[in-house]
């Protein structure tokens, strides 16, 4: 996915565990359309038993997940969580102050250091923006590079 994850195969309570605290970031300044899209493409592309919740099923009980470090098996995992908090952030176009300061929470929970977790918020941007390093318009690039931060 990014640079500094090698490639982590997280077990299926670990995969509704992450989309749970996905949606709470969703949550947080007003669930966006394109937030829900890239949560239910995880978790359904993720996912490995159809004897699992629905998206729709987790959607719903995410309100009452509360965050707990152990749902996660080791330090890659839970920064991986971190990371998909930070891009649930962005999905929507702006990665609100409110939604920094929940995914800085969770980071928290996580037990993510607070300049982990701005290498990893960093590391999401860069990517995001290579993403768009191809295109012929790079005033347009640039400005995008500005909104982010």
């Amino acid at each position: 996915m990014f640079p500094f994850f090698a490639p982590q195969s997280l077990s299926d309570s670990a995969i509704i565990a992450a989309s749970k605290i996905m949606l709470q970031v969703a949550k947080t300044d007003g669930i966006h359309p394109a937030e829900v899209a890239l949560i239910k493409s995880f978790y359904e592309g993720s996912i490995s038993a159809a004897s699992h919740p629905s998206f729709d099923e987790v959607l719903a009980a995410s309100a009452d997940y509360t965050l707990a470090a152990t749902d996660f098996s080791n330090e890659q995992e839970r920064e991986m969580v971190v990371a998909l908090s930070v891009m649930t952030g962005f999905a929507d176009g702006t990665f609100s102050d409110a939604e920094t300061a929940t995914v800085r929470a969770i980071a928290a929970s996580l037990n993510v250091a607070p300049a982990r977790f701005d290498e990893i918020n960093e590391t999401i941007k860069d990517h995001m923006l290579a993403q768009l390093s191809h295109l012929p318009d790079a005033g347009s690039v640039a400005v995008v590079a500005k909104e982010l931060g």
